[in-house]
């Protein structure tokens, strides 16, 4: 969506080509979930993503994780207009605010307890919100939830769901709380720390079956594609980010041929088909392999890692 703070970053900006495709891929029945979030903060570039929510006909979630570092007043109008628009279509829309250190120590005006307020308050009819942690330490985001609460005259209490989610239950209201497993964690990171076998594992508990790249849907659910676009325009399957397979301002995106290229190329339908670690194993004697699974510590991030050392990806085809 918006990272101009990089040094080659640029503004989404959505020509007519871009609106035209992204309508296409949005409006596909098979589609289950649009999420808008980086590179970079999406609040900074807000008038796209409304943009985006008008393009659908209806019937979609759509999801927009952000830091909410806007003064509450301006943030105030922003859920109003979001909740507006995707009333006006009969879409939903989950906004996810980050709760970690990473983010909060960035942030003057503290969001969480606020939306939080705002929906007991106002009652968006369809925004929900949610909160998620890249961090491992899991006790820093309860407790920070709870005091933000405090500050609102509000009082929550925390459900344990699994290794991976929490639930902020505050007034009989539950608000999810995702934990991210930490990638390149330093020697010395503190706090529940998986290492990559470990969180993948907590994956499939959760689903309810074995992890693969791509969309992950519950048991009996089968998995689909997951694509993202990035600020240039970019496509890509998530987590295969060492191909591009198009740009929505200059080329035709569609589910389609999307799936029939996925079908066809080996390396890509291993990636969606078979189960993660059950591929790694078998390259694992390479020891290129465990040195990147330690540097990275999640699935998508290794794959990326992998597609810069001659050899690897090509040996999960050959090894097959």
């Amino acid at each position: 969506m918006y990272s101009d703070k990089h040094s080659s970053g640029i503004n989404m900006e959505l020509s007519v080509k871009a609106k035209k495709n992204l309508a296409a891929l949005i409006n596909s029945p098979g589609v289950k979930r649009i999420s808008v979030s980086g590179e970079g903060e999406p609040l900074n570039n807000y008038h796209v993503f409304h943009e985006i929510l008008k393009l659908s006909k209806g019937g979609k979630a759509f999801e927009f994780i952000t830091s909410g570092f806007y003064p509450h007043d301006k943030l105030e109008n922003f859920y109003n207009e979001t909740n507006a628009l995707t009333e006006l279509n009969g879409d939903t829309c989950n906004i996810r605010l980050s709760t970690d250190h990473h983010h909060i120590e960035k942030i003057k005006h503290r969001p969480h307890g606020f939306t939080v307020n705002y929906f007991f308050d106002r009652q968006p009819a369809k925004l929900s919100f949610s909160f998620r942690s890249i961090d491992s330490d899991r006790e820093f985001t309860r407790k920070y939830l709870i005091d933000e609460l405090k500050k609102w005259n509000l009082d929550g209490d925390l459900k344990y769901e699994s290794i991976l989610e929490d639930s902020l239950v505050v007034n009989g209201s539950a608000f999810g709380i995702d934990y991210k497993n930490l990638v390149y964690p330093a020697v010395e990171t503190a706090g529940e720390f998986l290492d990559l076998q470990d969180y993948i594992a907590a994956i499939e508990i959760k689903v309810g079956k074995r992890f693969t790249l791509g969309s992950l849907n519950k048991h009996p659910e089968s998995n689909g594609l997951d694509l993202t676009i990035k600020p240039n325009g970019d496509v890509f399957l998530y987590g295969l980010e060492c191909e591009r397979l198009g740009n929505i301002h200059f080329d035709s995106i569609c589910w389609k041929n999307l799936e029939l290229y996925v079908k066809e190329t080996p390396l890509f339908k291993l990636l969606y088909t078979k189960p993660f670690t059950e591929l790694i194993n078998k390259i694992s004697g390479d020891l290129r392999v465990p040195q990147l699974i330690k540097k990275v510590n999640n699935p998508y991030w290794l794959i990326k890692e992998m597609a810069h050392h001659d050899g690897l990806l090509e040996n999960l085809v050959f090894y097959d």
